[in-house]
């Protein structure tokens, strides 16, 4: 029996959503965001579910502003129920979240055995990662000591091998290759999407993207035919190798898809690797502030297809239209997408799966195309809007022949051309510009009738319903005609047809992991509210107990317990330290307990003090002189040799305090008893005359201090 890939899980539609959780805690990776259970997302228009294509929208709340001491903006955070071990996954998206300032959307895999608390046991796996105005994808791994990338294999940009645990927790990662130019972000929408796909086995683990015009055929038909790795060339990343055996890092991970917001990526690179900071001070401030930013942040997947090598089994498909089964004709000379193919009708399948059955390209009656995906050079992203005016965008160039080709001649040099009617733009950055629906740009270039050059918004051809005017989960009225895409409504504000010089894209910033120990163990317990212990020590001065013509310097060692605050500023607008390898989260406090409180007393003594007075003022720790004395044993004090006269002084027994002088007074208020517990001091011989005479001047001390009282 021949041997290959068979389909064994297939992920679509509302099956989809029934075979993943809904994750509620707050993000190990402090982020702004609020992720909503499944009926609050589903009450929140989050979460949807495409009548039409069977296809999964998963959104990001587009309305509202919040504050940044609110949790953040409301997003979803999906985990598979199913765990895997090895296995060839092949993930369809016909979207993704758009290049946005303070967004990190991601689809990765981790092992989420017993809730994430063996983190990183198990491993970490980014397919799909960026954060911000990011093109380019990243690759990345987290895995205990001892796993290093291998150094040849791949078509990808590498950067860090090691793929332990460190300060950074960046792990080991690559980015996509420069010639990738579709591969995140608006150039992948653009592009109608595409396919990421993973083949995990005992040797590595190595990842492919393909751009929706350039999908293998294999794939497509994967149910029919089974996909062939072997044939879809290098990998842009891998994993795994002699110097990372799977099997040892890799084991019971399940999927995950989220949209974050900020944390330890988007936010710490905020201003950093990216221009986002021109757009507010913080990361936090900016997402919680401009909901509308957020339009194009949502997920709208096709299917995630799992396949085990084995015996192959007996695949069926139901029967494709004739229409759609003669219109299969891969094509490259437009990232314009095709319609998506609604499933066949009169039939009955096992499941139901969404597939991008035509790649061809709607064209003009001399076979030109629309709106070229490369020109010199320049990636098409799509359409963009910002409000009133494109603040970072200048007019360069305005005149009848105007056309993409001219406009991205024009800004030569430049890493944005923008375009509209007949005037060409030129930006550095795309500044407060987003992506929006690229059916909103529908206005023809005055040199070309045949090409799209931006838009207006007062045209009809973007006036949507209001019912579905409610947040990135929901595109379109699904019982309007198939489209190839989603139109909704936007501010007043010019669009433009923006194309980018990707080429020159630098590679990503790496990303620090997004599992580790999980919030949601303890949700009634937010992150900041954890209990810090640490050791302090005070020296001071005070009489000798067995010589009261003496002063001696002592040690005052205790441990004390208090409550991370919790502030804002601290969680967001700070640096997070890193996870470790020993699952510890560490919390900072605005301010921390550093110094052992002191209070000042008046003592007796036998001509002591420096101009031989008797009665002294000492300033000794709070926890010494209290109106109530509790637990004094617990304190451990040990005498400090020093040159202060007389300084003649006998050690006293472990775990007892130096005695106050019978004429003692406390403070006249009660000062905050600190916890304390007893710590040894150096160990050393004590003679029983020396027992008897602690023991003595202790009772002395104890006895004068009650009958004080």
């Amino acid at each position: 029996m021949a041997t290959g890939y068979s389909l064994t899980t297939h992920y679509g539609g509302q099956g989809l959503l029934d075979s993943f959780s809904f994750f509620t805690g707050i993000d190990p990776s402090h982020g702004f965001v609020d992720y909503q259970s499944k009926e609050d997302a589903l009450a929140k228009n989050l979460v949807s579910v495409d009548r039409d294509y069977n296809s999964v929208i998963l959104g990001v709340d587009s309305n509202n502003t919040y504050s940044t001491s609110d949790k953040g903006r409301p997003s979803v955070r999906l985990t598979s129920h199913d765990t895997f071990s090895h296995g060839l996954f092949i993930a369809d998206f016909h979207h993704m979240p758009a290049s946005t300032c303070g967004t990190w959307p991601a689809f990765w895999a981790f092992n989420n055995q017993h809730n994430g608390t063996d983190w990183p046991l198990g491993g970490e796996l980014e397919i799909i990662e960026g954060a911000n105005t990011a093109e380019r994808n990243l690759f990345s791994a987290h895995t205990t000591a001892g796993c290093h990338a291998p150094s040849t294999g791949f078509s990808g940009e590498q950067g860090p091998t090691d793929c332990s645990p460190s300060d950074e927790n960046f792990g080991c990662n690559y980015a996509s290759p420069p010639s990738d130019t579709t591969s995140y972000g608006d150039s992948f929408n653009v592009e109608g999407g595409g396919v990421y796909a993973l083949e995990w086995d005992s040797e590595d683990l190595k990842l492919w993207h393909f751009p929706r015009s350039t999908i293998p055929d294999d794939i497509v038909y994967g149910h029919v035919v089974g996909p062939d790795p072997s044939s879809w060339g290098p990998p842009h990343a891998v994993f795994g190798g002699s110097s990372c055996k799977p099997e040892n890092y890799f084991f019971n991970m399940s999927l995950v898809i989220n949209t974050n917001f900020c944390g330890d990526y988007a936010g710490n690179i905020w201003g950093k690797a990216d221009q986002c900071n021109q757009l507010a001070p913080t990361c936090e401030e900016f997402v919680a502030n401009n909901p509308h930013s957020f339009q194009e942040a949502y997920w709208d997947i096709n299917y995630i297809d799992v396949y085990q090598y084995g015996p192959l089994t007996n695949m069926t498909i139901p029967p494709l239209s004739p229409s759609a089964a003669s219109s299969v004709t891969p094509s490259t000379s437009s990232a314009t997408p095709a319609p998506r193919t609604p499933a066949p009708s009169g039939v009955t399948p096992t499941f139901t799966r969404t597939i991008t059955l035509s790649t061809v390209l709607p064209v003009e009656t001399d076979g030109s195309t629309v709106d070229p995906s490369i020109i010199n050079g320049y990636t098409l992203l799509g359409c963009f809007e910002s409000g009133a005016s494109h603040d970072s965008f200048s007019q360069v160039s305005s005149h009848p022949g105007m056309d993409n080709g001219a406009c991205v001649a024009a800004c030569a040099g430049r890493k944005y051309a923008g375009i509209h009617s007949d005037i060409c733009y030129c930006a550095d950055t795309l500044g407060p510009s987003v992506a929006v629906d690229s059916a909103m740009c529908d206005t023809q270039c005055k040199g070309n009738g045949r090409e799209i050059c931006g838009g207006s918004v007062a045209s009809p051809e973007q006036s949507g319903s209001a019912n579905y005017k409610i947040n990135s989960a929901h595109k379109t009225n699904s019982s309007a005609p198939a489209s190839p895409n989603h139109r909704r409504d936007t501010p007043a504000g010019m669009l433009l047809t923006v194309y980018a010089n990707l080429g020159s894209e630098p590679a990503p910033s790496g990303a620090p992991a997004m599992g580790g120990r999980p919030m949601d163990l303890h949700p009634s317990t937010p992150v900041h509210n954890v209990a810090v212990t640490t050791a302090l020590t005070v020296t001071y001065t005070t009489v000798c107990p067995t010589n009261p013509a003496s002063l001696i310097e002592v040690e005052y060692s205790t441990i004390v317990t208090y409550e991370d605050c919790g502030c804002t500023a601290s969680k967001h607008k700070t640096g997070h330290p890193s996870i470790n390898p020993m699952n510890v989260t560490a919390t900072i406090p605005t301010t921390p307990i550093t110094t052992v409180p002191m209070t000042t007393h008046v003592e007796s003594c036998r001509a002591c003090g420096p101009h031989g007075e008797s009665i002294i003022t000492l300033t000794v720790p709070e926890a010494m002189v209290t109106e109530v004395v509790t637990s004094i044993t617990v304190h451990t004090v040990v005498p400090v040799i020093s040159n202060i006269r007389n300084a003649t002084h006998t050690a006293p027994i472990p775990g007892t305090a130096v005695p106050l002088a019978p004429n003692f007074k406390p403070s006249a208020s009660p000062s905050n008893t600190m916890p304390v517990v007893a710590a040894a001091p150096p160990s050393r011989s004590v003679s029983m005359l020396e027992m008897v005479g602690w023991g003595v001047a202790l009772w002395f001390g104890i006895f004068g201090f009650m009958l004080v009282l």
